[in-house]
C-alpha cells in the first residue's frame, strides 16, 4: 500500500477474491457445502460483509499514512470492541480473570510495537480505528451466524459478498487490479490472503466449538506478538529486545489467565 499506484479498494477486492478461491478449493475436497442460506441470516450476512469490506478498505488506507507498528497497536483496539459486543449481544459473562488477561495481552502488544518516536494522530490513525470498529462488529455478527451455519460455507459466502460489495461501490477498481498481477505483488497478496483465510477458519471454528468470544478475541491479538518474535528469530531484528521479551511474557501470562 506504500506504492503510490496502489488502491485500497482494489487491494481489498484482490484479497477477498483470492480468499474466495481458497475457501472454494477446501470445500471441493470436503464436499459438504451448505448451499441454502436461511432467510433470517441473509440480512446479517450482507451487513457483516459490508462492515468487513469497509474495515479492509480503511485498513489498507491506514497503511498509507501510519507506520506498521502504529497500525498494529491501533488495530488491536478491535479486541476491546469485540469484548463489549460479546457481553452486550452474545450474552457472555466477563470474569475478572478474562478482564485481567485481556489487559495483559493488549498491553503486551502495545509494548512490543511501541517505538520511542512521537505518536502522531492523523487521518491514517482514524482510518485504522474505524477499521477496528468495523471488524469487531462484523466479527460479532459472524459469531452469531455460525451458531447455526457451517463455518467454511459462511466464509465462502462472506468473501463473495465482500468482493461484490466493493466492486459495486467502486466499479472502476477492476481496471486497477492489473497492479497486483505482477509476480512479486501477486505472490505477496496470495500468501497474505491464504494466511488470513486460514486464520479466519481457525478462529470461527474455535468459536463454533466453544462459544467463547471473550477468550478468542483477546487471544487473536497475540498474532502481533508472534510476528515480532518471528522477526527476532528469522529477520534478526534485535532492536529493543528486552522490551519485546517482556511484552511476550506479559501476553503469555494474559493468555494463561484467559484459558
Amino acid at each position: 500500500m506504500k506504492d503510490e499506484n496502489s488502491d485500497a479498494y482494489a487491494q481489498a477486492v484482490a484479497f477477498c477474491a483470492l480468499s474466495s478461491l481458497f475457501f472454494a478449493v477446501i470445500l471441493l475436497f470436503r464436499r459438504n457445502f451448505q448451499l441454502l442460506i436461511p432467510l433470517n441470516l441473509l440480512p446479517l450476512m450482507i451487513v457483516a460483509g459490508f462492515l468487513t469490506s469497509m474495515g479492509m478498505v480503511f485498513t489498507f488506507k491506514g497503511f498509507k499514512f501510519v507506520g506498521a507498528s502504529e497500525h498494529n497497536i491501533l488495530l488491536t483496539s478491535s479486541r476491546l470492541w469485540l469484548m463489549l459486543w460479546a457481553i452486550l449481544f452474545l450474552h457472555e459473562n466477563l470474569t475478572l480473570a478474562k478482564l485481567v488477561g485481556t489487559i495483559f495481552i493488549l498491553f503486551g502488544v502495545g509494548l512490543a510495537e511501541w517505538k520511542k518516536q512521537a505518536f502522531k494522530f492523523n487521518k491514517g490513525a482514524l482510518y485504522v480505528l474505524l477499521a477496528a470498529f468495523f471488524f469487531a462488529t462484523s466479527e460479532t455478527i459472524s459469531f452469531f451466524i455460525i451458531r447455526s451455519f457451517d463455518v467454511l460455507s459462511y466464509m465462502l459466502y462472506g468473501s463473495i459478498f465482500i468482493t461484490t460489495i466493493l466492486v459495486v461501490l467502486r466499479p472502476k477498481i477492476i481496471k486497477k487490479l492489473s497492479f497486483y498481477f505482477k509476480p512479486k505483488r501477486a505472490l505477496n497478496i496470495i500468501i497474505t490472503s491464504s494466511n488470513d483465510a486460514l486464520a479466519n477458519i481457525c478462529g470461527y471454528t474455535a468459536y463454533q466449538i466453544g462459544r467463547n468470544a471473550l477468550q478468542i478475541g483477546p487471544l487473536g491479538a497475540t498474532g502481533t506478538l508472534v510476528t515480532v518474535l518471528m522477526a527476532i528469530i528469522f529477520l534478526k531484528e534485535r532492536d529493543n529486545l528486552l522490551q519485546k521479551i517482556v511484552a511476550a511474557v506479559l501476553a503469555v501470562f494474559g493468555a494463561i489467565l484467559l484459558l
